[in-house]
């Protein structure tokens, strides 16, 4: 009789363990993956924030060289690299008037040339014109699809030239920021597909040695 007693509070307690099993594992899995989906969010958030800062210390620093676009835009995709250049939605390059504006508009659709607003120009570049190489395959010849003033019918930096941009501190230096925008993959799946993560720099141009 106590034999029988025993095993059936034996059979109860597995009964009740796998109950118990059967509901906090789902619990535990969700969070689990939760932490792991916030971490690569996380990292890829401060992964694109990285790029939009050397994008911006490279306009800085390049100001109007008749290239300058391509090589912000190389600094955005070495400091991307963790991420992967494939998960760059899109980049802009873009002029201000004051600290405290903001980035135009239209500038997340296409690029705003400066005949059109002065003000708030941009170049916006998708994947593919962020990989068009500033040489032929000769590695000597110029291929015209940078430098708006050498080649200006081919060239996708045409918008906002690089060599209209004030370097002189008397005329007043142009402030130019760099928006970076990546696409995130969640892994699970129980977030959805995607998620944009973006940021932005707003620097000032350094002035032109007299």
């Amino acid at each position: 009789m106590v034999s029988s007693l025993r095993e059936r509070g034996q059979k109860s307690e597995r009964g009740s363990s796998i109950v118990e099993a059967a509901i906090i594992t789902p619990v535990f899995l969700m969070i689990l993956f939760g932490l792991l989906e916030f971490g690569l969010i996380a990292r890829d958030e401060l992964t694109t924030t990285n790029a939009s800062r050397d994008g911006g210390r490279a306009a800085s620093v390049y100001a109007n060289d008749a290239h300058a676009d391509y090589w912000i835009l190389e600094s955005v995709k070495q400091s991307i690299a963790p991420m992967g250049e494939d998960l760059i939605e899109y980049v802009v390059i873009f002029r201000i008037e004051d600290v405290g504006d903001e980035m135009n508009p239209q500038c997340h659709i296409q690029s705003v040339a400066a005949t059109s607003d002065p003000l708030r120009p941009c170049n916006r570049y998708s994947q593919t014109e962020l990989h068009l190489p500033l040489y032929e395959a000769d590695d000597v010849t110029l291929s015209g699809y940078w430098g708006c003033d050498v080649n200006p019918a081919r060239a996708v930096d045409d918008a906002w030239c690089a060599r209209d941009r004030e370097t002189s501190l008397s005329a007043g230096l142009d402030l130019i920021g760099v928006y970076v925008k990546t696409k995130h993959y969640y892994i699970t799946g129980f977030f959805g597909d995607q998620r944009f993560v973006d940021d932005v720099t707003i620097i000032q141009i350094e002035p032109e040695e007299a």
